[in-house]
């Protein structure tokens, strides 16, 4: 009687292997076959098992208790998580860090909370993965894919802490919920989606992600604890490396400009249209330093439902100062998770516009051609 062929195919190979049904050498990000075919490699979810469909069935937290028993990760998993680790301390660190902003803290108190809390280890993993993908075109759908998995896990983590938060906690949980943010934010501009944003909708999920680490910020800075990341937290003078000076000054005076109608405003809305002027005036104007308020990035954490309300309905006086923020945006593109982020907006915001009033007409077109212009 024959003997049985042993089964050779990998249990854990790449999506693509398994619908040719041959042997994947699981390589990280792309496995040696995709990659000579040139093919787009991606690998399911951890849980998951493309052979077995029942796999898919088994409850998470028993697959996370014998990895606990057995104390062994998958070398695929544990290659990846290598390489994720390599690439932030070696590179995505420092594309984080900020004139004033001293990189050791990025460098060695971040990692160092990331080996007691599991969540901003994750948040590391997200991050850098997502890097990766901005810069390696090739290999970017893999790398997309594993961010969206550490992701994931970092969210899930972090939403378990937050319910019951200690001080213990703070920290770790302040600069996850940073990562958290940025990745939300860069994901959109790599990621290449296809479909136009919804610009109100875009801004009102940065105010949510942006609230997390501004209510642990005022904990940190209130807690009278000894932080790790104290320096970093108490900054004065933190600037941008790449300033554009022209740009900024251009900005100004057209926000200037747009405070003298403000003030020509006796309508019901001029205190909404004026708090809301101020917040984004002190936002720019101290540039390249990125000043108390956390700069152009972090203005959507003091808009007020009020004024989205009347972006929405049409107001001109909030759609154009809206516009500005968009216009503002451009001080970060040099930045790879922000990019064209400010450009995108900008112009999905005027697409579905089709009369301008005369009055408007001139700022419109300033705004659209700084948008639109190539850095």
């Amino acid at each position: 009687m024959p003997t049985r062929r042993s089964h050779t195919k990998s249990r854990k190979g790449c999506l693509e292997c398994k619908r040719r049904h041959v042997k994947c050498d699981e390589g990280i990000p792309k496995c040696t076959l995709c990659r000579k075919r040139r093919l787009e490699c991606s690998y399911p979810p951890p849980n998951e098992d493309a052979d077995s469909p029942q796999r898919s069935s088994i409850n998470q937290d028993d697959l996370e208790s014998n990895t606990a028993l057995t104390g062994e990760l998958p070398p695929a998993t544990r290659m990846l998580e290598a390489r994720l680790f390599h690439q932030y301390m070696t590179s995505t660190y420092h594309t984080l860090a900020q004139d004033g902003l001293s990189a050791n803290h990025l460098s060695l108190n971040v990692p160092r909370l990331a080996t007691s809390f599991v969540y901003l280890l994750d948040s590391i993993y997200a991050l850098s993965a997502l890097h990766l993908a901005s810069v390696e075109a090739d290999n970017r759908v893999p790398w997309l894919d594993a961010a969206l998995r550490y992701q994931s896990q970092a969210c899930s983590g972090l939403g378990k802490v937050l319910v019951d938060i200690t001080t213990q906690e703070y920290e770790p949980a302040f600069v996850s919920s940073i990562f958290i943010m940025l990745f939300a934010m860069g994901y959109r501009v790599i990621s290449v989606d296809s479909k136009p944003p919804d610009p109100l909708s875009l801004v009102r999920e940065i105010r949510t992600l942006i609230s997390g680490p501004a209510m642990l910020f005022d904990k940190i800075v209130k807690g009278g604890f000894t932080a790790q990341l104290e320096h970093w937290m108490h900054v004065p003078d933190t600037k941008e490396s790449l300033p554009d000076g022209t740009h900024t000054k251009k900005i100004i005076t057209s926000l200037d400009r747009l405070h003298t109608t403000i003030d020509m405003d006796k309508g019901p809305h001029h205190s909404t249209y004026r708090v809301n002027w101020q917040q984004l005036y002190q936002a720019i104007e101290p540039w390249p330093k990125i000043g108390p308020q956390g700069g152009p990035l972090a203005w959507p954490l003091f808009l007020s439902d009020e004024f989205l309300a009347l972006i929405q309905n049409g107001d001109w006086i909030a759609r154009v100062l809206f516009l500005h923020y968009g216009t503002a945006m451009r001080l970060l593109c040099h930045r790879w998770y922000v990019r064209d982020w400010g450009r995108r907006l900008v112009l999905a915001t005027l697409e579905p516009l089709d009369d301008i009033p005369p009055e408007w007409v001139d700022t419109i077109s300033w705004i659209r051609q700084a948008a639109e212009r190539e850095d």
